[in-house]
């Protein structure tokens, strides 16, 4: 017989004399379960940090020394009276506006209205930034002006009864306007 073999046949015979001192049958095999369902659980709690909670919820528990703190009792402060302290005033500072705030100004597209046959108002002086809106209110045609920029800040703009253009003026400069179907309808936008 090999080695193996021995080895093995010494196993079945010490499993036997176990199991019989364990009182025979299945009781040995599940004695050894038992046991080693305790070692692994053993293992468990030796190797698994946290596994065991503790109070603080910091992991397994400790042996640890208690240490005794010794607290210092408090003295008395003597009593002070408060002193008032005035309270300075402090005045909110004044907030910067912009110079000018940007303003929408009207111009009326009615020539029929008018006794010269015109924009209302012809002229128009605005701030940098503003806005000029030209409104087709012309209630004897109830038709089509197209406004045009001499200078061609924008295309010519189609402005049916009823509707609107706006355009916001940049730059400083004198600007020119007029109808491309009434060329003598005219006028300038002055921005300073």
């Amino acid at each position: 017989m090999g080695f193996i073999s021995e080895m093995y046949v010494k196993f079945l015979d010490s499993w036997d004399e176990f199991n019989d001192w364990c009182g025979g049958g299945s009781r040995g095999l599940l004695a050894v379960a038992a046991l080693a369902l305790l070692i692994i659980a053993l293992l468990a709690v030796a190797l698994v940090p946290g596994l065991i909670p503790t109070n603080d919820g910091e992991g397994v528990v400790a042996d640890e020394t208690p240490t005794k703190v010794h607290e210092a009792k408090p003295t008395a402060a003597p009593t002070v009276a408060p002193t008032v302290v005035p309270t300075p005033t402090i005045e909110p500072a004044p907030l910067e506006t912009p110079e000018h705030l940007p303003e929408l100004h009207k111009i009326v597209i009615n020539p029929y209205a008018t006794q010269k046959f015109e924009f209302d108002p012809v002229n128009c002086t605005i701030a940098r930034n503003d806005s000029v809106i030209w409104i087709n209110e012309d209630t004897y045609r109830e038709g089509l002006y197209i406004l045009t920029s001499a200078e061609g800040l924008w295309q010519p703009a189609d402005i049916r009864f009823g509707s609107e253009f706006t355009y916001t003026f940049n730059s400083s400069g004198t600007y020119h306007y007029g109808c491309e179907y009434f060329p003598h309808i005219n006028g300038t936008i002055t921005v300073k």
